[in-house]
């Protein structure tokens, strides 16, 4: 390169070099200026599902805030990990980032063989909305509340079937833990997604589902099926007649499927504070927001540091619950 800038240095006279350097700087300049393109953000499910229903929420106010256009890609497959996989071996300069929900820790709670390390090879950019789980029966199973629900299965010749995302799901896991504590008697249906799932709770095939708010919620407010709980710490507002879990005398078990944004890892600070930066200030926007909690969502939006360690506190929590409960995933 010296013996290339010399030459041409010779032959222009020294003009050479001025346009070298012009051209160095602007290189430098456009490399240090973060954004200066679109952000692709991968949501590793099929469009519709809960978290591609968030982040098309947020992804048109994150870009104003960013000032670059957000651009929502959905990457199914395989539990979130071809998604997650293609993130995590992008390059971390910002422009390839991850949406993902609980299978970012479940995956490896379930000892599942992973192409990547859900701790080592991500950068966390920030926790961003949690949505509570709803308990949810068949019309016509006689309860209307946990109480009357844990004595009812109890009370059964059989242990009492119930169904949720499918195995590993968070209402899978969560179910489990809780039938583990109360000592409910219990068998579960598996399902592939949500969809079939509580199609055939709603029809009456199976008695009882474990889900997110979003998209049960809908079938609550319809009344094709009934409300037993609602899994968080205060009600929802699209549902303010279904009483949390702690009103009803249960206390200690409460949990919630999170989505949050992740980049590859190695990614520099400074470009981690602007993504976090100007997430956050969107988050915190009375438009987004109110359409978020109308979805069924509560904002949460927290540092790097927080969303790395309810990660890594999730992996831990989960972990046990698989092995205390012998649950096995193909």
């Amino acid at each position: 390169m010296f013996g290339l800038s010399f030459s041409l240095v010779r032959r222009s006279g020294g003009a050479g070099l001025v346009a070298m350097c012009a051209l160095v700087a602007s290189g430098a300049l456009a490399q240090g200026v973060f954004p200066s393109q679109p952000v692709r953000l991968v949501v590793p499910v099929a469009a519709g599902g809960g978290i591609d229903t968030a982040f098309r929420a947020i992804a048109p106010a994150w870009g104003e805030e960013l000032g670059q256009p957000i651009v929502v890609e959905n990457k199914p497959g395989g539990g979130q990990i071809l998604g997650s996989d293609l993130v995590a071996k992008a390059k971390p300069d910002g422009y390839t980032l991850l949406a993902p929900g609980v299978p970012i820790a479940f995956n490896t709670a379930l000892g599942r063989k992973l192409p990547y390390d859900a701790v080592k090879d991500f950068t966390p950019i920030s926790l961003v909305v949690t949505q509570p789980l709803l308990v949810v029966v068949n019309p016509s199973v006689p309860v209307k509340s946990m109480p009357e629900l844990v004595a009812y299965a109890k009370a059964q010749p059989h242990p009492l079937q119930y169904t949720s995302g499918g195995i590993g799901s968070y209402g899978h896991l969560w179910w489990e833990m809780v039938r583990s504590q109360q000592g409910i008697p219990g068998e579960h249906v598996a399902y592939n997604g949500i969809a079939p799932a509580l199609k055939d709770v709603m029809g009456g095939q199976v008695p009882l589902l474990i889900d997110a708010i979003v998209p049960t919620g809908a079938q609550v407010q319809a009344g094709t099926v009934r409300g037993i709980a609602i899994v968080s710490q205060q009600r929802a507002k699209s549902l303010p007649t279904l009483a949390t879990l702690s009103e009803q005398g249960f206390t200690g078990l409460d949990a919630a499927p999170f989505y949050g944004v992740l980049g590859p890892a190695g990614m520099d600070p400074a470009v981690v504070q602007k993504l976090n930066g100007t997430l956050v200030k969107a988050l915190t926007r009375p438009d987004v927001r109110d359409k978020l909690n109308g979805l069924g969502f509560d904002v949460v939006a927290s540092s790097p540091e927080a969303y790395a360690k309810l990660i890594r506190d999730e992996i831990v929590r989960w972990s046990k619950v698989v092995k205390d409960q012998n649950i096995k995933v193909e």
